[in-house]
């Protein structure tokens, strides 16, 4: 079973972000192509070439450390709902 058709596309993105962080989070300042279809080959995924072409383009050039910062600024600016009463009792 392809995790493309069990997770979605979403899934696919997120299989070929990890896998780049994993490699910066290793020393890799600028992973290759060749090198996140390998990680992710390694965890028993497919990796999918055209994602791991626009993950590359979209983050050349970028400090990864900018993006997350950049990326969090948006999750908080979303919000969140309080958490409910405990109901006490």
């Amino acid at each position: 079973v392809s995790t493309q058709s069990t997770w979605g596309v979403g899934f696919t993105r997120m299989k070929n972000l990890a896998a780049y962080l994993l490699l910066v989070l290793g020393g890799n300042e600028s992973p290759s192509k060749k090198e996140i279809t390998a990680v992710i080959k390694a965890g028993g995924g497919e990796a999918d070439s055209d994602r791991i072409d626009q993950l590359l383009a979209a983050v050349e050039g970028k400090n990864i450390a900018d993006l997350i910062s950049e990326g969090l600024g948006k999750i908080g600016s979303i919000g969140g709902g309080g958490g409910g009463g405990g109901g006490g009792g």
